[in-house]
């Protein structure tokens, strides 16, 4: 005891003796490597004591942060791959953190660029992409396009830059798809571009989410966006398609910036019915009737009456609750699985019984689960849009009410239901504030009773293993 007393104070005498040390001698931890580096046509890295490698003239990746006064990595070559390892580009607020200029087929993933003038360039390129990237606190912006077609630019985290994607000039068919854009002036920019799609995107707390200036025939669905000032900024810009969008407590859902009454922007806000159109917040939502004149008997997920945003602009079937979509992959085709809700939906997927789960299923047998969360004793109301390349039968969907047993509820097919899509509606009271909802081809009461009981076993065991974990 006296031993271990006298060790414990020898140390903090000793740790006292290093901070004294430090604090002398100013001495700091070791710096990232300073300087630019190219990465030259002939594929050499130059300086060649840069902290990056390649062992295929293809795949060049970073080994350590570097920091810069002026630009960061200048590409000179096509066709590669910049990984950044989770590794940082950290600028002098000037600059550009990687230069794509006149690139064709480059790819940038897995680096944090911050406070350059401008994140990433690409000027005059083609078939690049920037992908699982932080693209923060820029001085102007944080990816910049400019007579570039065809790049991806994908779930990427921009955020605190001046503008977070800003396409300037003559840009065509670009994807932007499932980023985050949050706190720039700018979320998304477009000036004289079109054919470009903005897919998927969680844009908040910006002054503008997107902003379109003179620009055409681009596609924004699938977006959510949030507490932003102006959630879509539009000047002189005609034939867009908006669709499937969540506009959520934006200041201002639409701003038409400098509106012409003799050429006013006219852009399309719903894809038809059933399809529908956009979730608007601020929206006064009934609905009672269903069809396309919203004059049938029946709740369909779309407000009996219209959303007017500007004189002919208008969502004729705007979304009683927020649009989610999943993607699936069965073989090698790709689906969607496309849910209407008032409520918040994760973790949605398609499975495909491979063992014991769900219970008593048959081997092979395809369903639908995803997991939803509301008010306790408050009406939920789904609408689920199942190719039927997925699941094409009458169908039975349960909820699992209690942790333990799963309740069949009452569900209906829209007359909209076709070939190639049912349109699945039901609602229900949950008695718990997070559940799962499965969907399965319609089976009998015994099998219900059999899928509760076995389901009871399978949680009763998984908390079992949870407490023994934890006792372990």
């Amino acid at each position: 005891m006296k031993n271990s007393t006298v060790s414990k104070i020898m140390f903090l005498i000793l740790l006292s003796g290093l901070v004294a040390f430090a604090l002398e001698f100013d001495v700091e931890p070791a710096k990232a490597w300073t300087g630019t580096v190219y990465i030259r046509a002939d594929a050499s890295i130059d300086p060649p004591d840069a902290p990056i490698v390649t062992h295929d003239n293809i795949t060049y990746i970073l080994t350590d942060n570097i920091t810069n006064s002026g630009d960061g990595i200048i590409i000179e070559r096509d066709n590669i791959i910049i990984d950044g390892a989770y590794h940082a580009l950290i600028g002098a607020g000037v600059g550009i953190g990687i230069n794509l200029s006149s690139r064709i087929g480059v790819t940038v993933k897995n680096v944090t660029i911050k406070n350059f003038q401008t994140g990433i360039l690409l000027l005059n390129s083609c078939g690049n992409s920037v992908y699982e990237s932080n693209i923060v606190a820029n001085t102007e912006y944080g990816i910049y396009l400019e007579c570039s077609d065809d790049n991806n630019i994908t779930q990427n985290n921009i955020e605190s830059n001046v503008c977070g994607v800003c396409i300037l000039g003559f840009c065509n068919n670009n994807l932007i798809v499932n980023n985050n854009l949050r706190v720039n002036e700018e979320g998304i920019y477009l000036l004289h571009s079109s054919f470009n799609r903005i897919l998927k995107n969680s844009i908040t707390r910006n002054q503008r989410g997107i902003f379109l200036e003179f620009s055409s025939n681009n596609s924004m669905i699938g977006n959510t966006l949030v507490s932003n000032q102006y959630a879509i900024t539009l000047s002189k810009s005609n034939g867009n398609s908006f669709y499937h969008n969540n506009f959520i407590d934006n200041d201002q859902q639409v701003y038409d910036w400098d509106p012409d009454p003799l050429h006013p922007s006219i852009n399309t806000w719903d894809l038809g019915y059933p399809s529908g159109g956009n979730y608007w917040s601020d929206h006064i939502y009934v609905d009672l009737y269903s069809g396309p004149y919203q004059n049938e008997t029946g709740s369909d997920g779309i407000g009996d009456t219209a959303y007017t945003i500007y004189s002919n602009n208008i969502d004729n079937y705007p979304l009683v609750g927020k649009f989610y979509d999943f993607e699936v992959i069965l073989g090698s085709e790709k689906y969607h699985v496309e849910i209407i809700t008032n409520s918040t939906v994760s973790d949605g997927y398609v499975g495909v019984v491979l063992d014991d789960w769900p219970p008593n299923l048959p081997f092979g047998q395809v369903f639908i689960e995803f997991s939803v969360e509301g008010i306790v004793e408050t009406v939920i109301f789904c609408r689920v849009t199942i190719p039927r390349a997925i699941l094409n039968d009458t169908y039975t969907v349960l909820v699992l009410m209690d942790h333990e047993n799963y309740e069949e509820i009452p569900s209906y097919e829209l007359p909209a239901s076709n070939t190639t899509h049912t349109y699945l509606c039901f609602s229900y009271e949950p008695i718990e504030q997070k559940h799962n909802i499965v969907i399965v081809p319609e089976f009998s009461a015994i099998t219900l009773a059999t899928f509760s009981l076995f389901t009871a076993i399978a949680v009763s065991l998984r908390r079992e293993l949870q407490k023994f974990k934890r006792r372990d």
